[in-house]
């Protein structure tokens, strides 16, 4: 693969991450609640009735029937990537999730929202020397991303079991361009080669949620979730043309145009499975754990496969309140959490497998006379290595999030 060619200089500022440069970039948490991030993405045996988790649909089953729920996020990420030579900076900020939940009746419950689906960016240059030619040149350079706007539902079956569904609208455009170089020719004329894909098309998951009472005040949640393979359609345009560019400003000049189509795009994203656990005990704590599997290995572009392998991913998390039934003492009503998890990437480069390993902690501040709070997490984590000339990134997150609580169809008494 062309990154374990080596690099001179492998990033810039506002770089997502060099290995977007494979598959559909960086592909995203599912979990749009902050609350979830700060236990380390926990979400399959996860539920509340003022909390909206995307990561099980069937989750949605539980929330409260006279509630309209809204929740917003963002986030700030710093990153080091490097080699086992060079090092380099960079940071970048981002819209996360809006999302709202409603209920339709006890039993069926409604919510939607917008959340990336993944990523694309980085700048890599590589460098090389043919006797005929001399130096050479070859930058990568990729931008934009997918997004999804989602519907999903749920239903109550019987007293203990809920089955939900998220239909997923996935919308976008990544563009990647590959351009080669010859500083040292006056004769040599430079080729950049520019594919620019787009999206609009349909992905569905499904969740299977149970709860029972296990006395004492404890609860238990077991989730179930299943992403369905399917193919997103859309049109892809090839342009290749020679050129001429000052490298340090990245001035071109097109010279002549080789080769300009557009033609339909067929990318088929694959199934993956999840399960987990919740263990709560009142407000007062919850314990939780999840294990997430996606067949990554029959991702295929235009019905080529990629050279992708099958990902999975571990993540432990709590959560407690010091006192919440307390009326005084504001930070006894705040909500504490920690977690972390470890997976293994869709990437394996020169032997050596692209995994992420992460630690988290959050906690839930509520607003005053309110059910809304907000929500604060932050994630420290290392993805990839420096083994083989590959790159590690090494990197802090810090997500904000409000989740707005209110009731809906109840009569005052007293104003």
């Amino acid at each position: 693969m062309l990154i374990g060619l080596g690099f001179d200089i492998f990033a810039q500022a506002d770089v997502d991450s060099p290995y977007s440069l494979f598959g559909v970039g960086q592909v995203r948490d599912k979990s749009t609640n902050v609350r979830l991030k700060g236990m380390g993405g926990v979400a399959n045996g996860m539920f509340g009735e003022g909390m909206i988790n995307i990561g099980n649909p069937a989750s949605y089953a539980k929330i409260d029937s006279l509630a309209f729920l809204f929740d917003a996020g963002f986030y700030f990420k710093s990153s080091m990537f490097s080699t086992s030579t060079l090092s380099e900076k960079s940071a970048n900020a981002s819209f996360d999730h809006v999302a709202m939940a409603f209920g339709l009746t006890p039993w069926w419950k409604l919510a939607l929202g917008v959340q990336p689906y993944s990523t694309s960016g980085y700048k890599i240059l590589v460098s090389g020397n043919d006797p005929e030619v001399g130096n050479y040149t070859t930058r990568f350079k990729g931008t934009g991303g997918l997004n999804q706007a989602f519907v999903g539902t749920a239903f109550k079956l019987g007293n203990h079991f809920s089955l939900g569904a998220n239909g997923y609208f996935v919308f976008g455009d990544t563009q990647s361009e590959t351009t080669l170089y010859f500083p040292d020719s006056l004769y040599m004329i430079g080729t950049r080669r520019s594919v620019d894909l787009m999206v609009k098309s349909f992905m569905f998951d499904y969740g299977l949620l149970f709860d029972t009472p296990l006395g004492n005040d404890l609860h238990l949640g077991v989730g179930l979730t299943y992403t369905q393979k399917v193919n997103l359609r859309g049109s892809q345009t090839l342009f290749v043309r020679s050129i001429e560019e000052d490298m340090d400003t990245e001035i071109e000049y097109i010279i002549d145009s080789v080769f300009n189509s557009t033609y339909p795009a067929k990318l088929t994203m694959p199934q993956g499975f999840g399960g987990g656990f919740a263990l709560r005990k009142g407000k007062e704590w919850c314990v939780g754990a999840d294990f997430n599997w996606m067949q990554w290995s029959k991702f295929a572009r235009h019905g080529v496969n990629d050279t992708l392998q099958n990902s999975w991913r571990v993540s432990l998390g709590a959560e407690f309140m010091p006192r919440h039934t307390s009326v005084s003492g504001y930070f006894t009503r705040v909500t504490y959490r920690i977690g972390g998890f470890y997976e293994r990437g869709f990437l394996n480069l020169k032997g050596h497998n692209i995994n992420k390993v992460g630690l988290t902690a959050g906690m839930s501040l509520p607003l005053p006379k309110t059910l809304s709070k907000v929500n604060l997490a932050v994630e420290i984590g290392q993805y990839g290595t420096r083994e083989a000339g590959l790159i590690q990134e090494r990197y802090i997150k810090a997500n904000v999030g409000v989740s707005v609580f209110e009731h809906w169809f109840m009569k005052r008494k007293y104003r």
